[in-house]
């Protein structure tokens, strides 16, 4: 049982920046991306605004959402851990291994740092080209139904 103030999920509001119903596809754009400024996986997610901050949600309902309406879109808590896994932890081990075993190897603290630095860019150069084969890790979902442009709760 998880205690009470643990999350499983993140909402976020979102605004329909475009609606694709023959693909079951809508486009929003994360409108409190404000909130995501201390999480050390906003730039993975792409919700921390900068850059783009629009993200692809693939639904059976797209028919039913209109370019403008406001809706509140779902992460996942685990995918949060999963987000800040790749972002954060995986690269930091990455830099103090080969960081260690470079300076073992070596005695070098100069070629121990670059050599960290340097497995650092490829891990997120690879990070950044699998974007598309783990994309479908890191997928939101719709949460009620969508408030039309200009009308109140």
């Amino acid at each position: 049982m998880l205690p009470e103030n643990t999350l499983d999920h993140i909402d976020h509001s979102a605004i329909v920046e475009s609606v694709e119903p023959s693909k079951n596809i809508i486009k929003v754009k994360i409108d409190d991306s404000d909130e995501c400024g201390e999480c050390p996986a906003a730039k993975l997610c792409e919700a921390s605004g900068q850059g783009s901050n629009i993200v692809t949600i693939v639904t059976p309902h797209a028919s039913g959402f209109k370019i403008g309406d406001i809706i509140t879109i779902r992460g996942t808590e685990q995918m949060h851990r999963k987000a800040v896994m790749y972002a954060t932890v995986l690269p930091c081990i990455a830099l103090i291994a080969v960081m260690a075993g470079v300076y073992l190897l070596t005695f070098n603290q100069l070629a121990a740092a670059l050599s960290g630095i340097g497995v650092t860019i490829i891990f997120f150069i690879l990070l950044w080209s699998a974007k598309n084969k783990i994309a479908h890790e890191f997928s939101f979902t719709i949460v009620g139904k969508p408030q039309r442009a200009g009308h109140e709760k």
